[in-house]
């Protein structure tokens, strides 16, 4: 287990006690007010990674730009009326997104609703609601969509979501621009071609710009560059000049100490000369350029704090550190493999370390957050955090074993707020009503 403190929010510090605190408020006194498990996201760390992009940006691009917060890594309506609040646009996935932003004040001319399988009530909140456009994933979807505007007597701003064909060095899972992605127009059979002809032809459908996303957890720019060659060149093929290009979002964040580290003004740097590039050779206005992060603004920000409580050695003399969340609040390392760091909270590990395991207490083998790290000697009731917490852990969690999902709090300025409170399976939980 190594002591470091690099992955954790930036206001990450420990007493002269050894004992961590957050935004200058100690964890433990956090835990014993809130509960166990808690999350953690700190106000000042989101916003140094929105004045990074914000500043790359005013230094690299001389288009109009806007940074738009992918809902899907973690939204609740208190993180929603946060966003909202610093001048942010939304990339919304589903009804439910698209319900949270608009009551958290987001500006509708800022909300990009994504999705391959978009059904008619969510198309027609978002029509109702006249966000800036809807990302129109497939050529079906594009017909139902033109009906629908035909029969609301309404015109549709719209984007078109293509497949470039690029693929990028991450998780299988998290492959979505290649040939085979399940998301998109793919250029390389004529669908993407065809798309733009279907939306140009069109009096009810508006074509303002063309997305793609390459993929999650990406550390090198180039294939974002590539991915608006290809979307320029498409377009210039079907004579189409876009205002609007985004490269959607899946930057990747540090999550261990022998990860890469991506460089986000390397990100905007590259995707700004490319436009500039391709755009001069065509003698086209630069498109307004929208960025969709969602992982790497908010997860650093976001930790996680567990209450320890069995202990053992299995037969193989592997150490067990049992704690009280896991895979129902973070199915990553289920689902993904994903790896992590761990901290005490209230000390700094001394004596003897243990080949160990660090895990959950639901009824499945898969339910590890850690599954090899070393630790010292760990007692009951001891706190353990999970730096690089804050994207696709809640957003993913469930009830599994019909538990409560954490509290979150926002942590600023010497305050803790509640973003989301803790369950209680007597009023919210599901399993609680006989339908009667």
């Amino acid at each position: 287990m190594n002591e470091t403190l690099s992955l954790f929010p930036i206001t990450t510090r420990r007493d002269e006690k050894g004992q961590m605190m957050i935004a200058g408020q100690l964890v433990r006194d956090l835990v014993q007010q809130y509960g166990s498990p808690l999350y953690l996201y700190d106000g000042a760390t989101l916003r140094s990674q929105l004045d990074v992009l914000r500043t790359a940006f005013a230094n690299h691009y001389r288009g109009g730009f806007e940074i738009t917060y992918a809902a899907k890594a973690y939204f609740s309506l208190g993180m929603a009326k946060r966003m909202a609040a610093m001048g942010l646009g939304v990339d919304v996935v589903s009804l439910g997104e698209l319900k949270v932003a608009k009551k958290a004040g987001f500006s509708p001319k800022m909300v990009h609703f994504h999705g391959n399988n978009k059904t008619v009530p969510e198309l027609l909140f978002a029509m109702e609601w006249g966000i800036s456009d809807i990302v129109v994933d497939n050529l079906s979807e594009l017909v139902l969509l033109e009906t629908m505007a035909i029969e609301r007597k309404q015109v549709i701003n719209i984007w078109l979501r293509i497949t470039p064909g690029v693929k990028v060095e991450t998780h299988r899972y998290w492959q979505t621009g290649d040939i085979a992605s399940k998301f998109g127009l793919p250029i390389y059979d004529g669908q993407a071609s065809e798309g733009i002809r279907f939306a140009q032809a069109s009096r009810w459908l508006k074509l303002r710009g063309l997305h793609t996303h390459v993929g999650s957890q990406v550390f090198d720019a180039a294939p974002y560059g590539e991915a608006l060659k290809r979307l320029i060149g498409l377009a210039g093929q079907e004579e189409f000049i876009a205002a609007e290009l985004s490269p959607g979002g899946g930057l990747g964040v540090q999550y261990t100490l022998d990860d890469k580290v991506a460089d986000a003004v390397d990100w905007v740097r590259t995707m700004s000369a490319m436009l500039e590039k391709e755009c001069g050779k065509r003698g086209w206005p630069l498109p307004k350029l929208l960025l969709e992060p969602g992982r790497w603004l908010v997860g650093q920000a976001g930790v996680s704090v567990y209450t320890v409580g069995a202990v053992k050695f299995s037969s193989d003399g592997t150490y067990i550190v049992a704690v009280d969340g896991g895979m129902a609040d973070n199915p990553r390392t289920a689902m993904y493999q994903a790896k992590y760091e761990a901290a005490l909270v209230d000390r700094l590990p001394s004596g003897m370390r243990n080949r160990a395991s660090l895990v959950g207490k639901y009824c499945e083998s898969g339910d590890q957050l850690i599954p090899m790290l070393e630790l010292p000697e760990m007692h009951r009731g001891e706190l353990i955090a999970l730096p690089v917490s804050g994207a696709y852990q809640l957003s993913m969690s469930s009830n599994y074993n019909m538990a409560s999902r954490p509290a979150v709090l926002w942590l600023e300025d010497g305050r803790a707020e509640v973003m989301q409170r803790r369950e209680d399976p007597a009023e919210d939980g599901w399993w609680m009503s006989d339908g009667s």
